[in-house]
């Protein structure tokens, strides 16, 4: 009896002192290791506390900004590949070293998202020439990696959907006829440059843009050391991933505009990222809310385009084929897409292409969807 006092006496001065510790320790605005944005202090309110919404969105913070965060998950990974386990955080150990997120989306935001989209679709269908690329991940397209009867979301649901759009790309089988090669990162959620690869030849071919074909490629290597967000996601080591570039041979000159002309470039790469955990984020430096990219292709083609980073690996090839890329990401971008374009075209300026390019994963819960239709 007296033992068991002790014991959870010692627990709780344990659970308290981290607790207290993770309070009065300096809030952080992101994880470099997860790459991505922290919960921050929710505002209380009587309407927050009465709904319950200041409860949850407490509890994400204190998860969040807990002490000794990353140690705590590595050593949660670790438990549980001791006994066993082929899945910790919501990611599996799959064959051949895959880190696979199987992680569900927030249902009733998948369905927000679709809605929005298809509306989106069909208002401007006629308008533009608009295509939409929702590119399935690593759970679906390497399926056959994932542990036996792992219960993973089902993206061909959504892919169905979106499949029946105007203007949609569907990537799907492409993608599963290659997925005994390289074409997703093992740590990482994005696709490698081989799989963007076959995704660009996809959405050349229905632009009626002629792709460039693998003989006229500049194939690069950013760097061998890459560890990507799902690795992040257990704590633990894996072999780490290769950020293979692609790009012409004859790449034309460019010049990008970042964020409306808060900073300028002459490539699309930002290299001290490679020195950081978000080697990714080489190409544009991450997520700007705006790279406004003209290029020394003299064919007055204009692209504009709605992404999350998926796309960021396809500007290099898409660059030969536009004197002008104007590349949107929504979480950052003060001003509605559809409103946007109505600008450009007030300006005088001919929009040629509209894509729309996400991952699957990301676009079922990405609560900037929205400005889409503002």
């Amino acid at each position: 009896m007296k033992t068991s006092i002790i014991t959870t006496t010692v627990f709780c001065a344990l659970i308290g002192g981290l607790s207290l510790a993770s309070l009065l320790a300096p809030v952080k605005e992101s994880s470099e290791t997860e790459n991505r944005e922290l919960a921050q202090m929710p505002e209380l309110s009587v309407k927050s506390f009465f709904s319950g919404s200041f409860a949850k969105d407490y509890e994400e913070f204190i998860t969040d900004q807990f002490i000794g965060r990353d140690g705590w998950i590595a050593v949660k990974t670790t438990a549980d590949q001791l006994i066993g386990k082929r899945e910790s955080n919501g990611v599996y150990f799959a064959d051949g070293g895959y880190f696979i997120d199987g992680s569900a989306p927030d249902a009733e935001q998948l369905e927000k998202n679709l809605g929005i989209l298809e509306t989106f679709a069909n208002d401007l269908d006629g308008k533009y020439n608009v295509r939409i690329m929702i590119a399935p991940t690593a759970s679906l397209v390497l399926a056959d990696r994932l542990p036996y009867g792992a219960p993973v979301w089902d993206q061909n649901s959504l892919l169905d959907s979106v499949a029946a759009l105007p203007g949609a790309v569907d990537v799907r089988q492409t993608l599963l006829d290659h997925n005994d090669e390289y074409i997703y990162y093992r740590t990482d959620h994005h696709w490698t440059a081989d799989g963007m690869y076959l995704a660009y030849r996809e959405l050349c071919g229905s632009l009626g843009i002629e792709p460039i074909e693998p003989d006229e490629l500049e194939r690069t290597v950013l760097t061998d050391e890459f560890l990507g967000t799902v690795a992040a996601k257990v704590g633990v080591g894996s072999e780490p991933d290769v950020i293979t570039d692609l790009t012409s041979k004859n790449q034309p000159e460019l010049h990008v505009v970042f964020n409306l002309g808060e900073y300028e470039s002459d490539i699309l790469y930002v290299t001290d990222k490679l020195e950081t955990r978000d080697k990714y984020g080489v190409y544009l430096g991450g997520n700007p809310g705006v790279a406004d990219i003209t290029t020394s292709v003299k064919n007055g083609r204009v692209l504009v385009m709605a992404k999350d980073s998926y796309a960021h690996c396809m500007l290099p090839l898409l660059a030969n084929h536009y004197e002008r890329m104007i590349v949107i990401d929504l979480r950052s971008f003060n001003t509605g897409f559809e409103s946007y374009l109505e600008k450009l075209g007030s300006e005088g300026i001919e929009v040629d292409d509209v894509v729309v390019l996400y991952n699957a994963s990301g676009f079922a819960n990405e609560r900037s969807v929205i400005w889409l239709k503002k």
